[in-house]
């Protein structure tokens, strides 16, 4: 007896559709237990999935994994297009199961991949499901533009501020009060993203239904660049390009776009100044990216208390511009606090960047000790590595010059013996001696190099300011980690680092009453 199964698949979870699976797979049970010569081995199914793509249908791929188990001799499906839509899968898994023994019966195709012309016919009715998918998305999509065109919504409910009903955007008026208070915040009160969802957050506002339970920067940026809160509607950001994996694309051709569609949430004078102030932070911040490397500590602070990175904050005081380095959570969340979604914000104290590079200074200072003994270390190290550099650089220009003489030796040598012609060796040999004119060019230019670099020139060079330059700083610390009374200054390559305590006179302040050298066990 043959141990037989059956596939069977819906490509939606529709109730009508899935009482037509209900009734499949008890078609399938009840015609293989009236076989004597078939053996029940159960249904597999899927259920509001395509079948141009095997990726997404567990039942499916069990089935295959079985049937390579060897507890499938048979399986029996309805028609082609119920086992797939896609021409190559159908012929790939029929294939694989024939090689572990399983044929598969195509009920109302009348198709056996047992019979020798089983897979002829497979493929050209594959062919003739998957054109039917093509044509079938093809009508879907002209149909969704249609709608879109006539104003149509699609989408889900998750639009914050509004309601999605029968194809129409109906104002949610709790969450339009939200909304209208985001705007205002950004763009009259001049607040950024992050300060705008913690303030969101601490007066206990709930965020969009579909997030994690707390609001973000990323959130209100969102909020400040959808054109639904002012009236209008624009379809067709993403498109499927693909009907056979159905993944989607940003569409960069013609969108659908509908002017005053619905009711607006805010007026088009507040939207048009949101987007001004938008551009113009935006240029702002990429005006800033050009300069991000001039801080020689980026990325290398460290919070004690949450292991946040700390990040630069700048202020205008009447003494001038006022530099400190912040923990991250702080800067977006305020002063560490318990919610119903967990610990939120940190506590942990500023750093004054005056008073970081004053102790960068000493350190550097006590690092380095004498100046000269330093400065000439320095021109001792670059004076070996480019003796190094320029022998090696000598050593393989000289041998890819011995190769190419050879290799134009070896051009007359197929001259002589009559395996090239006259022409072929003269082009041959003409390249070759290009090669050689220009290897010992760059011999020559290696050399002049070389007696450029003098070493009383190379001191002269350093110079004693460039030592304590935020550069330099740069390169010794590996990273420095912040705590509440003290903060330690871990060296690159060292095992031992610098304790910085602060005083008790003011967290504001951040005087430095002691600096000390600590070993690896305290950092």
């Amino acid at each position: 007896m043959l141990r037989t199964a059956a596939y069977a698949r819906v490509s939606t979870d529709k109730e009508d559709q899935i009482n037509s699976l209900a009734n499949q797979r008890k078609y399938f049970e009840e015609y293989i237990k009236s076989k004597e010569n078939l053996k029940y081995a159960g249904v597999y199914y899927d259920e509001g999935v395509t079948g141009t793509q095997t990726k997404k249908r567990s039942g499916f791929n069990k089935m295959i994994e079985d049937g390579k188990a060897g507890k499938i001799d048979l399986i029996l499906t309805k028609e082609v297009s119920r086992f797939a839509r896609n021409t190559i899968d159908t012929l790939k898994y029929t294939r694989v199961l024939k090689e572990y023994g399983v044929g598969v019966v195509f009920i109302n195709d009348n198709i056996d991949t047992r019979d020798n012309d089983g897979e002829f016919r497979l493929s050209i009715m594959a062919s003739v499901a998957q054109e039917e998918s093509r044509k079938t998305s093809e009508r879907v999509k002209w149909g969704q533009r249609r709608a879109m065109e006539n104003g149509v919504v699609f989408g889900n409910n998750s639009i914050f501020g509004f309601n999605i009903s029968g194809g129409n955007l109906i104002v949610n008026q709790i969450e339009a009060e939200i909304v209208r208070l985001i705007f205002n915040k950004y763009t009259n009160e001049g607040k950024g993203s992050h300060i705008i969802a913690r303030e969101l957050y601490e007066a206990g506002i709930k965020p969009p239904r579909s997030s994690s339970g707390m609001w973000s920067g990323t959130m209100i940026m969102r909020v400040l660049r959808n054109e639904k809160y002012v009236g209008d509607l624009i379809q067709g950001k993403y498109v499927t390009k693909d009907y056979l994996t159905h993944k989607k694309e940003k569409n960069d051709g013609e969108k659908v776009f509908i002017k005053n569609h619905h009711e607006a949430i805010i007026d088009r004078e507040m939207w048009n100044r949101t987007r001004e102030e938008l551009d113009r932070r935006s240029e702002l911040a990429k005006s800033k990216c050009k300069y991000s490397n001039r801080y020689w500590c980026s990325g290398k602070i460290i919070c004690g208390e949450c292991g946040a990175k700390f990040i630069i904050r700048r202020s205008r005081k009447s003494s001038g511009e006022y530099i400190a380095w912040t923990c991250k959570n702080r800067a977006e969340h305020g002063r560490r606090k318990d919610s119903e979604i967990g610990t939120v914000g940190c506590g942990m104290r500023t750093i004054n960047n005056k008073s970081l590079l004053e102790c960068m200074r000493f350190v550097t200072e006590k690092l380095c000790g004498d100046f000269d003994t330093v400065s000439d270390e320095i021109v001792s190290e670059i004076a070996k590595a480019e003796k190094s550099v320029t022998t090696d650089t000598v050593y393989a220009i000289e041998r890819d010059i011995r190769e190419t003489e050879n290799k134009k030796l070896r051009v007359l040598d197929s001259y002589f013996s009559g395996q090239i012609t006259d022409r072929e060796k003269q082009l041959l040999c003409e390249k070759y001696d290009k090669e050689t004119e220009h290897l010992k060019k760059r011999l020559e230019e290696s050399g002049e190099k070389a007696q450029r670099r003098n070493p009383l020139l190379l001191k002269k060079q350093i110079g004693y300011d460039a030592l304590f330059s935020q550069s330099v700083y740069g390169e010794i610390i590996d990273k420095i980690i912040v705590y509440e009374k003290y903060m330690i200054l871990c060296i690159k390559h060292l095992d031992f680092g610098f304790r910085i305590v602060y005083s008790s006179r003011g967290r504001k302040e951040n005087y430095i009453t002691m600096i000390e050298e600590c070993s690896s066990t305290d950092i």
